[in-house]
């Protein structure tokens, strides 16, 4: 039973994950709760068993609106939840990550929980708030680090993946399957597209020969979106170009004023006339617009679910990431999207600020999408060389590329560009997205890249070289002297973190030797009092150091989430899990120093050598 009460962009990235397991272990009977509003995708889902959808309209609506009781709500919940607690399920994964959907989690019985639940019948645990916990490592780093705000780099669809093949191969066994198979295609929903609907669309839309662009002209929220000028300059851009293509216009109902802005912005010409650009803004339910992104060659989106719905269904998208957006996250899933950021330098991201805060919508440019778009048009038709670094020979040709079509893109204020591949199982696999210019590297980026090899370390048994997708070409002066400020706070960190853990072992081992956890000697009470006190002191240090500098927050806020997940009933437990979970931030922080030490060697001067055996030049030296 898989709980999505979120929206429909994560429901569409825990279909990915679900493709990928069933693949794997074709024997899984799969049931999937989702929202009403949102369950749609997974009903057009020939593998999944039974989508159960939670009513919220019925049960929540009433007491939001006041005109229903509690009492009312319950009694409707009650008889939805009752066939659900009738059964004996095997795995229970709540991907909502929420904590009203902890609660479904924890009155379910189940085997094996994942993600959120609540502490209920756990002895040492319950009390008369059954507390939150995260039921597993991964829903720890979600808990601590993802809903913590830390930057990090793993895609939810491959944190989602990993979790759950992680669990089946625990409970279950190895896989019978070898999972060879492609997880995105564009049969992955059974769709019911009518054929009005179709005929609704002209009959340019039927050409074989005609190339389409999807348009999704909203977002989920006000501050992703992108101005319909920026839209309309775009459009005319690619149709003046290309004009074996056309565009399909998509969105919904509050999406017509965006359309209307977008053709009176567009005017009245050749190019642009009906016959190269569609509409359905406010015209397809979830079967159309699938079906219209499948046929599409690409998507051009903000933020929102159209993104994970054309990586399902194979679309390139081109990424608009305009806003709060966290795109390692959330990004385009699969090989050859692209993702242009305008994030950096922009207040209103950084602290939530209101959509007219927000520098970066006007800092992404219609020019720098359209040359991002045609750059990655030009490459699909070539095939050339794949020797030494594709990234590297890949930013040299946009950057040209630019040059020639007159388009100044400044690194300072400008977009930020990135291609996704998705890495092969020897390097570890889940996507990354590559820059595809030569924009500098920022502390952020810097340690999204740590954090996510620091999780893998912890979760995935799978370590990557130290800086193996590290160039020294991105390395800055800034970025050094950030790093070298880090160097000594880390190395305080480290000894931190190996004292806490010798202090809970020692804790473990004297509270081990007691007959009862209540009834002991004043000395051994005393005794045991002051680990604690050295045990607190110690994680409030690791707290401070958390506020001092930014990559260090991460280990702060595990620090907290593992501490109070910790389940053992007996003093001695707590010691040891304890022990356990300061040696694994003691081993992350190790991690990060490694990652410090070698991208400080990395920007050190290399010497080159000379023609002449009595000179030295050193790379940079005037």
């Amino acid at each position: 039973m898989v709980i999505q009460l979120t929206r429909l962009g994560d429901t569409l990235q825990s279909l990915m994950a679900l493709r990928a397991a069933k693949q794997l272990y074709p024997n899984l009977e799969i049931h999937f709760v989702a929202r009403e509003g949102f369950a749609d995708a997974a009903k057009r889902i020939p593998w999944i068993e039974k989508v159960v959808t939670f009513p919220s309209e019925k049960i929540l609506a009433p007491i939001l609106n006041e005109t229903g009781s509690q009492s009312q709500a319950l009694s409707e919940l009650a008889r939805w939840i009752s066939p659900l607690v009738g059964s004996q399920w095997d795995f229970i994964v709540n991907w909502s990550y929420s904590e009203s959907s902890s609660y479904l989690t924890g009155i379910l019985p189940a085997r094996v929980k994942l993600g959120f639940s609540r502490a209920v019948g756990n002895p040492s645990l319950a009390n008369s708030t059954t507390p939150l916990v995260a039921t597993d490592g991964w829903s720890h780093y979600v808990q601590g680090v993802i809903q913590g705000g830390i930057r990090q780099n793993i895609h939810l669809t491959d944190i989602l993946t990993t979790q759950l093949l992680t669990a089946l191969q625990i409970h279950v066994g190895e896989p019978s399957d070898a999972g060879d198979a492609p997880v995105t295609s564009k049969s992955f929903f059974h769709l019911k597209t009518e054929a009005a609907s179709e005929l609704a669309l002209g009959s340019r839309w039927r050409d074989p020969s005609r190339k389409w662009i999807a348009f999704q002209l909203g977002a989920g929220k006000e501050d992703k979106t992108w101005d319909p000028d920026h839209w309309a300059t775009l459009a005319e851009k690619i149709l003046q170009n290309h004009p074996e293509y056309g565009i399909v216009l998509m969105g919904g109902e509050k999406d017509r004023w965006r359309e209307e802005a977008l053709r009176h912005a567009l005017g009245d010409s050749d190019v642009t006339s009906g016959r190269n650009i569609i509409s359905l803004v406010g015209k397809s339910n979830f079967d159309l617009w699938a079906s219209v992104i499948s046929r599409c060659q690409w998507l051009f989106s903000c933020d929102t679910a159209a993104v994970h719905l054309a990586s399902v269904l194979g679309t390139r998208v081109m990424n608009l990431s305009i806003g709060p957006a966290r795109l390692n996250e959330t990004g385009p899933y699969g090989n050859g999207h692209y993702v242009l950021s305008a994030q950096h330098g922009c207040p209103a991201c950084s602290q939530a600020g209101t959509a007219e805060g927000h520098v970066c919508r006007a800092r992404l440019r219609p020019e720098i999408v359209y040359g991002t778009w045609s750059f990655a048009v030009e490459m699909s038709s070539i095939s050339f060389n794949t020797s030494g670094n594709p990234s590297a020979r890949r930013a040299k040709n946009l950057n040209r590329h630019f040059e020639r079509l007159g388009i100044r893109n400044n690194s300072d204020t400008g977009a930020r560009i990135f291609r996704s591949r998705i890495r092969s199982t020897t390097d570890g696999g889940g996507v990354v997205y590559e820059p595809a210019d030569d924009h500098p590297m920022d502390l952020n980026e810097w340690t999204s890249t740590v954090m996510g090899h620091i999780a893998r370390a912890w979760y995935c048994g799978w370590v990557p070289p130290v800086g193996s997708e590290l160039t020294r070409v991105r390395i800055t002066t800034e970025l050094i002297q950030k790093l070298r400020e880090l160097d000594e706070s880390s190395q305080l960190l480290s000894k931190i973190c190996e004292e806490a853990n010798r202090t809970a072992l020692i804790l473990n081992r004297r509270s081990a030797r007691l007959r009862s956890d209540k009834v002991m000697r004043i000395d051994d009470r005393e005794e045991l009092n002051e680990l604690g006190r050295r045990l607190r002191d110690l994680d409030l240090l690791i707290e401070r150091l958390g506020k001092t500098h930014v990559p260090l927050q991460a280990f702060a806020q595990m620090s907290k989430v593992l501490m109070h997940n910790l389940q053992g009933e007996k003093l001695a437990n707590l010691g040891k899990e304890s022990a356990n979970c300061y040696r694994q931030l003691a081993e992350g922080v190790k991690i990060l120093r490694d990652w410090l030490k070698h991208t400080l060697q990395l920007a050190r001067p290399v010497a080159i050598a000379p023609a002449n055996p009595g000179l030295i030049a050193v790379e940079g030296a005037r």
